[in-house]
């Protein structure tokens, strides 16, 4: 998605209308490429976001929340340094441009805090009165770029402008001037002359006017070409008069664009909003912050994944191997069959048949020699080759529970995955895989001191109990090793995947049947059992819970224990966790 100077100017009005002689009282930092600024106006308090990032700039009134740093970035300290509790004097849209000025008075000093939507260019600027940059979030020193440098102390000049007309000034003569030598679609005709109009909006004016948006522009008859202006006189007062409808196109439940009124020429479902900042929040909910959720969940997954194929791998081999290793009776039988014939052989001979008297039918079987040994050190051969398959037999099985644990525990780690719901959980994941030797990193990520974990997710019982979900392996060997009480009822869903859960007791009564229930389908819905029916979830004190020596993240044996059968409720969790 990218903003236009039509969707910008949308934007400018509900920024205007709502944060003009408003006051900075905080600011943050949460991204490296975005901020937020607290404004009070009119007795109510008012958020707004800035993002230069290349792929989805930004600015306008957001209501979600953002995770912000310990401690504040250095350009974060700049602009509290200046605009603390600065007033919002002016908010300006220059020549049509996607650039949008804040001008900020702080007693007798004006400052200006400017964020461009320029895509891979985009920036947040703050001047001084001069005009100086006091810095930008993105510095463009002139190593970096010629043709405009971005950095501290230096004038702030306007991105080069393309040789566009502002439409806000449209005219009839330069319409016809600048159009009648261009040969290129009609939609291009609009959008290569005419600042601030992007591709979806050009398509728009062209339709409207009955005109095939792909229609070579010097085939248009006068009348189309008559036509086409009036619709950019239309759109020209509508800017003017700030009458926008802002909306979004739906296929489904993906986003496909964003306009500041709707779109006759696409065939998605049109969504409406009453403001661009309700807008604007719905689509990085769905559009941007769901996308980059499900990105960072593949990664995630790609990792967890190739490691059980891996495991799984392994585990077919030592099988194998196991099933070489069940004929070490067969080896000691051979070499005890050797012995008790061992005066009726003698060296050279490739084979021997032996009656086996082992057989109650008293069947005889070849039993292959080496003829380079003499019948003594053939069966002493056989007797080898029984220990080793006797010793690989344990090694074998060792492996194999250790395959078994650590099969569990991913399989475990990609439900975390599927089921987290924030981008810190993921980073949580990711920490953990990291400790666990999964994913290999140069240097520390982190510096030392107290490490910001999220706490596991809290839900309230209809009869008041406390009940804690682990998020990750981690947390569920948190949550059942050190936070629960040996008198908290612990519950797991049966032999899948799923996350710890605890029921906190209080006073040391009995735990009510119906709080046993709700604590089983949280169980159930944090699992893989998600979307089954009558999964079976276990229950026991913590105090009967054993984490295995050296056993994986999350990995617990527990005993005298009781089964409930439970359908998941999604319902049920929400009242829950809202309550």
């Amino acid at each position: 998605m990218s903003l236009d100077g039509i969707m910008l100017a949308a934007i400018k009005k509900d920024l205007s209308k709502t944060l003009l002689n408003g006051r900075i009282d905080k600011i943050y930092q949460p991204d490296k490429e975005e901020i937020t600024l607290l404004i009070r106006n009119n007795q109510q308090n008012y958020k707004l976001y800035m993002s230069a990032h290349p792929n989805h700039p930004a600015v306008y009134l957001t209501g979600r929340d953002f995770e912000n740093p310990d401690k504040a970035p250095d350009f974060c300290m700049l602009l509290r340094k200046y605009l603390l509790r600065g007033i919002i004097t002016g908010i300006e849209q220059p020549d049509f441009e996607r650039i949008l000025i804040f001008e900020i008075s702080l007693y007798d000093k004006k400052y200006n805090l400017i964020i461009e939507i320029m895509g891979r260019h985009s920036n947040i600027i703050l001047l001084n009165q001069e005009g100086l940059i006091l810095d930008a979030i993105k510095r463009v020193t002139p190593h970096l770029s010629r043709e405009r440098e971005l950095y501290p102390g230096i004038k702030y000049i306007f991105p080069p402008r393309q040789n566009k007309l502002n439409p806000l000034l449209l005219e009839e003569k330069s319409y016809a001037e600048t159009t009648q030598a261009f040969n290129q679609a009609s939609y291009q005709a609009i959008l290569h002359n005419y600042r601030g109009i992007g591709p979806n909006s050009a398509r728009e004016l062209v339709y409207r006017a009955g005109i095939d948006p792909e229609k070579d522009f010097n085939k248009l008859t006068e009348k189309e070409k008559k036509a086409l202006y009036s619709n950019l006189l239309e759109l020209k007062e509508k800017i003017l008069q700030e009458d926008f409808q802002p909306v979004l196109g739906l296929e489904g439940d993906k986003i496909s664009y964003v306009s500041a009124f709707p779109l006759n020429h696409r065939l998605e479902k049109a969504k409406g909003f009453p403001t661009t900042g309700e807008l604007l929040d719905f689509y990085y909910e769905k559009g941007i912050k769901e996308k980059e959720l499900d990105k960072k969940k593949k990664e995630l997954t790609t990792v967890a994944e190739n490691f059980l194929n891996k495991n799984h791998r392994k585990r077919d081999s030592f099988l194998q191997e196991l099933e070489v290793g069940k004929n070490a009776e067969e080896f000691k039988k051979s070499g005890e069959l050797i012995l008790a014939n061992i005066y009726q052989l003698k060296k050279g001979l490739l084979e021997a048949e032996l009656i086996d008297y082992y057989d109650p039918e008293q069947r005889k079987i070849t039993i292959k020699l080496d003829p380079q040994l003499s019948p003594a050190d053939n069966a002493q051969r056989y007797f080898k080759r029984y220990h080793k398959a006797r010793k690989s037999i344990k090694y074998i099985e060792a492996q194999l529970m250790k395959l078994k644990e650590e099969g569990e525990y991913l399989e475990n780690v990609l439900l975390n995955i599927e089921q987290a719901e924030t981008f810190k959980e993921l980073e949580e994941i990711k920490d953990e895989l990291i400790l666990e030797d999964y994913i290999k990193i140069r240097k520390k990520r982190r510096t030392k001191g107290k490490e910001r974990v999220l706490p596991p997710h809290k839900f309230i019982s209809s009869t008041g109990h406390e009940i804690l979900v682990g998020r990750n392996n981690r947390q569920n060997d948190n949550l059942s090793r050190k936070i629960a009480r040996s008198y908290d009822l612990w519950l797991h869903v049966k032999e899948l995947p799923g996350s710890h859960v605890i029921i906190r007791r209080k006073d040391k009564e009995e735990f009510p049947e119906e709080t046993i229930k709700e604590a089983a389908i949280l169980a159930a819905y944090y699992s893989k059992g998600r979307y089954s029916e009558n999964v079976a979830i276990d229950y026991t004190l913590a105090k009967n819970l054993r984490k295995p020596k050296g056993a994986k993240p999350g990995l617990v044996h527990y005993e005298n224990y009781q089964t409930i059968y439970i359908t998941p409720d999604e319902e049920v969790v929400k009242k829950l966790k809202s309550s």
